[in-house]
């Protein structure tokens, strides 16, 4: 039996990607757990409504190895299956596992997708055939020959290879791919197309990076960066050295005039943006069609790359120090050699020092329409970021208000734009000045008062003190 404590943190969690409610065993049910096994595992609740209500589902014995031999035989997979008691009344668990082979549900491939379920595409399918026989997308042979090779843009690698490579300048172009298993049956694979190829798209179309300015709903600028890889980052980087702007901060290691030193300081960092734009070039899913997009706001970028996050790759531990999951690794090898990443799976965390040693908040990680999404902001005072940091929506709508109009902050003010009472009020202040946002000013108690931290530097109070969420 399935502990009950498990079973009230299912009906918490709500149907989502891996979880699904159903009153009883239907033909559909079957399909929830191809979708399931095809994904990331899941569970199915039996005699739990839409909503989350427990109504009891009670199969005699002779029922339950029916629904478990049905499930083996459809599918072929083994599920778990367990009985609970919930408040009374009985609620039947079946929980799958991920499937390392795709799993078919009477001759249709579906894949989980938020609280649906889809069909796999028929290029998604062979990709995890592909996985199973050890095969990469970046390794499979193209019609190109061999020989086929930019040698301008294979001298542009060995230059910025020289570190790590230093052998491979000295070495025929021939042998370069070779050691770089980039040729295969006298052919460049996918990956050498994309990295040497005299014409890159040949190998896939969608291999570029769509480049867009907006302002509002505007779209101000528009570029499409082909050719190589290498080609296409350096294409991307120019766009942000055009669209964003600098300041030059001088300081000085000496007192004489040439002891002054002049730095250059973006709006974002440049060194993140990078790290994004490589990690979307070379760890997308390049059998899901579809270009990486460089979104460029006035208040923020995003950086968005076809393909979900590879399997035990999950968007809270990109926060921490993690393994690094190479979807194609022969692209990660040759950027690897170039100086443009590293190993170990801390692109992520530079990227997010980065910002901060900017000031600005930590950029966002998603998943959204099909892919993954890397996003910089400029300010960390908006809506949606003080929202995911905590804030209930009081202290949201009068943050909001103080930085329209700088107006001075006492629990008086507080009550006036939100509506709250005296006590609330000074509870959230007291919460606002622990977590950055205010600083408390004169004498405490009745007259308390206090001065909004609003600027560049309350990006790093708010990203460095993330809270639970309060009650409105």
């Amino acid at each position: 039996m399935t502990r009950a404590r498990s079973l009230v943190s299912l009906l918490r969690s709500n149907k989502g990607s891996r979880v699904e409610f159903k009153r009883q065993w239907s033909e559909r049910a079957l399909e929830d757990l191809a979708a399931f096994a095809n994904h990331r595992g899941g569970a199915l609740l039996l005699g739990v409504a839409d909503e989350g209500t427990v109504v009891g589902f009670a199969p005699s014995e002779k029922d339950l190895q029916a629904i478990a031999n049905q499930v083996s035989d459809t599918l072929g997979v083994r599920p778990d299956i367990r009985k609970v008691l919930h408040v009374g009344l009985p609620v039947l668990v079946i929980t799958v596992t991920a499937s390392p082979m795709p799993v078919p549900c009477r001759g249709r491939y579906l894949v989980r997708v938020g609280s649906v379920n889809r069909e796999m595409s028929p290029v998604q399918i062979a990709g995890r055939f592909m996985e199973q026989l050890g095969e990469t997308w970046d390794a499979l042979p193209t019609e190109l020959a061999a020989s086929a090779v930019d040698r301008s843009a294979m001298l542009h690698f060995l230059e910025l290879a020289a570190k790590r490579f230093p052998r491979a300048a000295d070495t025929a172009p021939q042998l370069v791919l070779e050691n770089l298993r980039l040729v295969r049956d006298r052919r460049l694979t996918r990956g050498g197309a994309l990295l040497f190829g005299k014409d890159p798209q040949r190998a896939s179309v969608s291999a570029q990076v769509h480049v867009g300015r907006f302002k509002g709903l505007s779209i101000e600028d528009d570029r499409l960066a082909g050719g190589t890889l290498l080609a296409q980052l350096e294409a991307v980087m120019t766009a942000f050295r055009t669209y964003l702007q600098k300041r030059v901060e001088v300081g000085s290691t000496a007192p004489t005039l040439e002891g002054l030193r002049h730095r250059e300081v973006w709006e974002y960092p440049l060194d993140a943006l990078r790290e994004a734009v490589v990690n979307a070039i070379i760890h997308r899913d390049y059998a899901v069609s579809g270009m990486v997009e460089v979104r460029v706001h006035e208040e923020s970028i995003e950086v968005w790359s076809p393909g979900r996050l590879p399997e035990g790759v999950t968007l809270e531990g990109l926060r921490r120090r993690h393994s690094s999951r190479l979807r194609n690794p022969l692209l990660a090898q040759a950027f690897f050699l170039a100086g443009l990443v590293e190993r170990w799976g801390t692109g992520t965390l530079r990227m997010i020092r980065d910002c901060q040693d900017l000031g600005l908040p930590e950029p966002d990680f998603s998943e959204h329409s099909g892919g993954f999404a890397v996003t910089f902001r400029k300010d960390v005072l908006t809506p949606e970021n003080l929202r995911v940091l905590g804030l209930n929506e009081r202290q949201v709508a009068f943050l909001l208000h103080v930085k329209q109009t700088g107006e001075s902050i006492e629990n008086a003010t507080y009550r006036a734009v939100t509506g709250a009472a005296k006590r609330t009020a000074s509870k959230d202040l007291g919460d606002l000045a622990t977590r950055g946002f205010l600083e408390r000013i004169g004498a405490s108690g009745r007259r308390t008062r206090y001065r909004a931290r609003i600027g560049h530097e309350s990006g790093k109070w708010g990203s460095a003190r993330r809270g639970r969420r309060q009650e409105t």
